[in-house]
């Protein structure tokens, strides 16, 4: 075989190999299309999230996102979001009793919103306390019933958090808000 023969038969293979990682990387990269999937028990949770974003003027979409129960899930896990890339954002939510079928709807709210958070806010847990105890946002890691009624009534007014809410959507959407009254 002479040499002048060699490169005729590689360059169409040596071409053919470019196209394929060119075209395989090309399919590959490209996200996924839009989806949105969401359980009926939770798109007024859903509705409200965007309610609550258009009232303080927070453009967020929320037309990308499946959210999806399970459970086996770890008991203390009510809820995780998962980010992957080219993938619509992930929300699976323990459908276990502690989580949320004993849940009331200010601790489902809460988690709801504490997961689109991560997932969609992209905003990181956060420890911080008040002076009186009480977490300075929605997305501790422990508790997401910070403006949630008490579970038992023990404790007399200290115990029903409803009127919090307010301040832990605006906290939500713009980490910077002010401490309010109660906090101090």
């Amino acid at each position: 075989m002479s040499l002048r023969q060699h490169p005729v038969r590689i360059r169409p293979v040596i071409h053919s190999v470019l196209l394929a990682i060119l075209f395989g990387c090309h399919s590959s990269s490209q996200p996924e299309p839009s989806q949105y999937s969401v359980p009926a028990e939770v798109e007024p949770f859903m509705q409200s999230f965007r309610a609550e974003a258009l009232k303080r003027n927070s453009p967020v979409s929320t037309e990308n996102l499946i959210i999806t129960f399970q459970s086996g899930q770890q008991e203390d896990i009510c809820g995780q979001c998962y980010l992957d890339p080219g993938k619509p954002p992930r929300i699976t939510l323990n459908n276990n009793s502690f989580c949320w079928q004993q849940a009331n709807q200010q601790e489902r709210e809460g988690l709801i919103f504490h997961e689109l958070g991560h997932c969609l806010l992209k905003r990181l847990h956060k420890t911080d306390h008040f002076p009186n105890g009480a977490y300075v946002t929605l997305m501790n890691p422990d508790n997401v019933g910070v403006y949630a009624p008490c579970r038992y009534p023990v404790g007399g007014e200290e115990c029903d958090k409803r009127d919090r809410r307010a301040y832990y959507i605006d906290e939500l959407f713009t980490p910077t808000t002010p401490m309010p009254d109660w906090a101090k």
